[in-house]
C-alpha cells in the first residue's frame, strides 16, 4: 500500500484488494511447497545482478563488433555524445567540405534538420567533440558555414529552436568569431578616427 501512495488515484488497487492480495501470497508459500516445488522463493531474493551485467556485455560487445558482427562502428561516437535515439536520423554526407576537411553529418526529420561536423582536433591537443551548423551572426547574407560545439541532444534541440544563434562559441569560416569581428570592428573604428583626425587638419 505504501508503494501505491505516490499513483494518482485512478491509477491505485484499493486497500482491501491488496491486503486480500498479500493474504493469499503468504497462504500459498506451503502450498507450493506441498505441490512438489523443492524451494519456494520470493524475487526481492534472486540473483538478478549477474544475468543483468551479462546482458549488458552482451549488448557492449555487439556494439563494438566483438561478437562476430559489424558493430555500430563509427555510429559508437555519435551514441556517446547523443544518445541512441539519434541513431536512426543519423546519415553521414561524404565528400562535403562544409567543414573545412572534417567530416559532416546530417540528421533529418520531416522537413527539418541540422548539419554537424565531427572535429578531431577541439582545444589543438586531439579531442574529439561535434559542432552544429548555425547562421553567421555577423552577416545575414553570409555564404560561409559557421559553427558553435554541440555538447549533447539538448544543444541540438536548442540550436533548431535558435537558441543559440547568438552564442559567443560561434565560429564562422568567413567572418571568423565574435572576438574577430571585434577586432575588425575596432580596426575599422581606428580607420574613421585616422581619416577624421587627417581631414580636421
Amino acid at each position: 500500500m505504501e508503494r501505491q501512495a505516490p499513483r494518482p488515484a485512478n491509477r491505485t488497487v484499493p486497500d482491501d484488494t491488496v491486503r486480500a492480495q498479500h493474504t493469499a501470497m503468504v497462504r500459498s508459500h506451503p502450498k507450493l511447497l506441498a505441490e512438489g516445488f523443492n524451494e519456494v522463493v520470493f524475487s526481492d531474493s534472486l540473483c538478478q545482478l549477474l544475468p543483468f551485467l551479462q546482458r549488458l556485455g552482451d549488448a557492449r560487445n555487439a556494439d563494438l563488433g566483438l561478437d562476430g558482427g559489424d558493430g555500430l562502428g563509427e555510429l559508437l561516437l555519435v551514441r556517446r555524445v547523443f544518445g541512441e535515439e539519434i541513431l536512426p536520423l543519423w546519415r553521414w554526407k561524404p565528400g562535403s567540405t562544409a567543414a573545412g576537411g572534417d567530416r559532416v553529418a546530417e540528421i533529418r526529420l520531416g522537413q527539418q534538420y541540422l548539419t554537424l561536423a565531427f572535429r578531431t582536433n577541439v582545444d589543438g591537443q586531439g579531442d574529439y567533440g561535434f559542432d552544429v551548423a548555425l547562421p553567421c551572426p555577423h552577416d545575414d547574407e553570409c555564404t560561409g558555414y559557421a559553427w558553435a560545439p554541440a555538447y549533447s541532444v539538448a544543444c541540438l534541440a536548442r540550436a533548431l529552436a535558435g537558441e543559440l544563434d547568438d552564442s559567443e562559441d560561434i565560429v564562422c569560416s568567413v567572418h571568423g568569431g565574435f572576438d574577430d569581428a571585434d577586432r575588425e570592428l575596432d580596426k575599422h573604428a581606428d580607420e574613421v578616427l585616422r581619416e577624421t583626425a587627417g581631414s580636421v587638419r
